[in-house]
């Protein structure tokens, strides 16, 4: 019984998951009414316009960030350096 038991959830768990829906399919929906649909049309347009450009000033502020950081890394290290220069030199 326990080996039954093993067997099946061994198995369940190997098999691949269902992908979840991207986001943005809220507005995937097709109506009778055609001027209904240009509106929703147009509202999808907007949406993705809307979506792409943050992700871009995302995309954009993580660059600022991470150069940010860098130079202070940089920064960092330099300092530490010539602090080792200063301890090895003789007759400090």
């Amino acid at each position: 019984m326990i080996t039954l038991i093993l067997l099946i959830s061994v198995t369940d768990g190997q098999q691949p998951k269902k992908e979840k829906p991207k986001e943005g399919k809220f507005l995937e929906i097709k109506v009778d009414d055609p001027d209904l649909q240009q509106e929703i049309d147009v509202l999808r347009t907007l949406f993705e316009t809307d979506r792409a450009q943050l992700k871009q000033k995302h995309k954009a502020e993580k660059q600022s960030l991470r150069k940010t950081y860098k130079e202070k890394l940089k920064a960092l290290r330099k300092k530490n350096k010539q602090k080792r220069k200063l301890k090895e030199r003789p007759g400090n």
